[in-house]
Order: C-alpha cells, then structure tokens, then sequence
C-alpha cells in the first residue's frame, strides 16, 4: 500500500574539504520528509583517486527517527534519472555499495562512454528517483526533483569541476 508523503530539497554547491585542490567543490542536496522525520544528505564529488575506477562519487547518507518503522536502510542499489516524475528513467551507470548503517556510495562509471552518458542524464533530466530497501523489508523510492535550483546547482558543479556546465 503506497504512501505518499510530501518533502523538500535543497540543492547547494560548497566547498569540499576532503579534496586536498585549492577551491574544489562538491554538489549537495539535503532532503527532508517532517511527516515521516527523514532525512537524506546527498553529496557528489569527482573522484579523485585514479587507482579507483569510477568518474565521480556519490555519497547517500540517511537519518532516520527513533523506532522508525523500516528500522534502518538496508540497500540502495543506484540512482534513476527520469524526464519526469512520473517517467519511468534510467539508471546512472555504475556501482552502489553499503559502507555503514544508513550510509552508501555510488560510484558512477569510469569509462568515457559512461562518464558522458551519466552526466548527461544529470544535467538534462529534471527528476531523481532514489529506490531504498529498508532493513524490515519494506521498499521505498524517494523522488527528487532537480529541476530549478538543482538545475543550477548541477550546472555550477560541473563548471567548478571543469566538465562543461
């Protein structure tokens, strides 16, 4: 039985301080859901390390209330990126793992064909879709729209990163 609950974004470029660059960035997005006391921290960087094989890293970081009925988030197995938000999408190219309770990486394909495809999608399409599994059992997809603000905020990412904006 679905339900829906409304939130909101915000999408934000910052600095980036694991990157040892002189003004790196990272692109952001907090996400918060008051009915159901959810939150999720989105950051995405390019990746830095040549000796692991991803073009740019994307960190999901999940809050949960006490005695949340799903327990804790158990896979996030990648990002879809739709025209709309009813569309179907695709999925970003690339690899999701789960580092700690709560907490999963996504990295986006290396090879130049994936990096271009990937990025594409981000900047073009305006809505994100987020598939979560809780530890209970349960499914979840948290949609997120990129359009506007996110728009920008991507577009100002990539221009810091020197991937075109």
């Amino acid at each position: 039985q679905a339900q829906i609950s409304p939130g909101k974004v915000v999408w934000t470029v910052v600095p980036d301080p694991t990157d040892p660059k002189a003004g790196a960035m990272k692109l952001e997005a907090r996400i918060e859901i008051p009915d159901r006391g959810f939150a999720m921290h989105l950051q995405m960087r390019p990746n830095g390390d040549t000796s692991f094989p991803a073009s740019h890293l994307i960190e999901l970081k999940f809050t949960l209330p006490a005695g949340f009925d799903g327990k804790s988030v158990s896979n996030v197995p990648g990002l879809i990126m739709k025209t709309t938000e009813q569309a179907r999408g695709d999925p970003l190219v690339g690899a999701a793992a789960k580092v700690a309770d709560n907490f999963f990486w996504v990295a986006l394909g290396a090879s130049e064909q994936e990096r271009t495809r990937n990025l594409k999608m981000i900047k073009e399409r305006g809505w994100i879709d987020v598939p979560i599994l809780y530890e209970s059992g349960r499914r979840a997809i948290l949609t997120l729209e990129k359009a506007g603000a996110g728009d920008q905020a991507v577009a100002d990412a990539l221009t810091a990163w020197g991937q075109g904006g």
